[in-house]
């Protein structure tokens, strides 16, 4: 069996109780809290209960994405130790991301939708970002689908 057919909530629970068995408090829990995050979101009402890689995913980026937040209101308030907590729990979170796409693949993902669309106008943007951003979810960064936009509709 290969670590790629392993779900990703199964691969979870392994790591779990694999940093419970090395003592690892951090990863322990960061990946506690991040299987608490992954059940609540399974039960709520757009959910339909059951446990997906999307769902983890989803999950996972969200807590990323208020780590990256967390981090920014630490180093402003000058508390460098609890940032890098931080960032060490980010890279924990990431583990569970797919990897992300370069700025050249996003920027020809782009520009392919601009193609398709054959936008123009000031509305342009709104059209392209709606369609780019719907192609390329979970693989890209909303401000790098952004940043792509911007400069192949003004070339």
């Amino acid at each position: 069996m290969t670590i790629a057919s392993v779900g990703l909530y199964d691969r979870l629970q392994t790591e779990l109780v694999d940093a419970r068995r090395r003592r690892d408090e951090l990863t322990l829990n960061t990946l506690s809290l991040l299987k608490s995050e992954v059940v609540r979101a399974s039960k709520e009402t757009d959910a339909s209960g059951s446990i997906d890689d999307a769902l983890v995913e989803r999950v996972a980026r969200k807590e990323v994405k208020r780590r990256q937040d967390a981090i920014e209101a630490y180093r402003k308030g000058g508390r460098e130790e609890a940032a890098r907590r931080e960032e060490a729990e980010m890279a924990i979170l990431r583990a569970y991301l797919p990897q992300g796409m370069s700025d050249g693949q996003v920027e020809a993902e782009v520009r392919a939708v601009i193609d398709e669309l054959k936008p123009d106008g000031p509305k342009a943007f709104g059209a392209v970002m709606k369609a780019a951003t719907a192609r390329l979810a979970g693989r890209a960064e909303g401000a790098q689908v952004a940043a792509a936009a911007r400069k192949l509709l003004a070339s």
